[in-house]
C-alpha cells in the first residue's frame, strides 16, 4: 500500500492499527504472551520517513487500547530497522511464556521445531547478553562476523523478552507465533532428552514447501 498524501497515510495507520489489535489479541488468548501481555510495535511506513509506534498496555488495564504515535525514522538511529541485511520493516518487542526461558538462561535458542524451521533459514536466535550495547550494535556485529549465516529474525533479551523482525505487522506477529511454538515444544522435549536436529534432507524438503531452498544456498547455517 503506497503513502503518498495524508488521507492514504491515516488510512495507512489505521489498517495497521486494526492489524495489530488482531494479532495482539490473538497472541494473547492462545498463550503466545506471557501473563505482562507485552507487546509493542514499531513499523516504518513503506516510502516515508514516518515510525509507526502502537503500545499495548498489557497487564491488568481493564483498557488493552493501544497508543499509537509517530516518529521520524531518520531521527531513531539506534533503531534495528535500520541494519538493512535484516529486509524488515517492523520490530516487535514482546514476552512469551517459553522462548523467555533461554533469555533468562542467557543462551541462544535452537530453531528446530519444524512449524517455525520451514519458515527460517536461520538456525538459531542469540543472545543479547551485553545490554549496554544496543540490539543494533549486536546484530551488525554478528552479521560482519558471521556472513556465512542467515540472519536471524529476533535477538533475545537476556533476561526478560526478545525483539523480532519480519515484514509487515501480520507477518512478524505470525513469526512470534511459530518461535513461541517451537520454543514450547522444544523446552518439553528437554525432559525426554532434547529436540534432536532434523536428519539429513529433511529441513531441505521443508524449505522447498515454503519457497526458501534457492535461498538457502547462500548460507551454511
Amino acid at each position: 500500500m503506497s503513502v503518498t498524501n495524508e488521507a492514504e497515510l491515516i488510512a495507512y495507520i489505521e489498517q495497521a492499527k486494526s492489524d495489530a489489535i488482531h494479532a495482539f489479541q490473538t497472541l494473547g488468548k492462545n498463550g503466545t504472551l506471557s501473563a505482562s501481555l507485552t507487546f509493542h510495535i514499531t513499523h516504518r511506513i513503506p516510502d516515508t520517513d514516518h515510525l509507526l509506534n502502537i503500545r499495548f498496555p498489557g497487564g491488568l488495564a481493564r483498557d488493552q487500547s493501544p497508543k499509537v504515535s509517530l516518529s521520524s525514522f531518520a531521527e531513531n538511529t539506534s533503531l534495528i530497522l535500520h541494519e538493512t541485511r535484516l529486509e524488515a520493516d517492523t520490530v516487535i518487542h514482546a514476552h512469551t511464556n517459553f522462548l523467555s526461558g533461554w533469555s533468562l538462561a542467557h543462551k541462544p535458542f535452537p530453531i528446530l521445531y519444524v512449524a517455525a524451521a520451514r519458515h527460517l533459514l536461520a538456525r538459531e536466535i542469540p543472545n543479547h547478553l551485553e545490554r549496554t550495547r544496543s540490539p543494533l550494535e549486536v546484530i551488525r556485529e554478528r552479521l560482519d562476523k558471521h556472513p556465512e549465516l542467515a540472519p536471524p529474525p529476533a535477538l533475545l533479551e537476556s533476561n526478560g523478552g526478545a525483539n523480532f523482525w519480519g515484514k509487515g505487522i501480520l507477518k512478524t506477529s505470525e513469526l512470534i507465533l511459530f518461535i513461541e511454538e517451537a520454543a514450547r515444544y522444544q523446552a518439553i522435549a528437554e525432559q525426554i532428552g532434547g529436540a534432536q536436529v532434523y536428519t539429513p534432507g529433511a529441513l531441505e524438503l521443508q524449505w522447498k514447501r515454503t519457497g526458501l531452498l534457492e535461498k538457502s544456498y547462500a548460507y551454511a547455517g
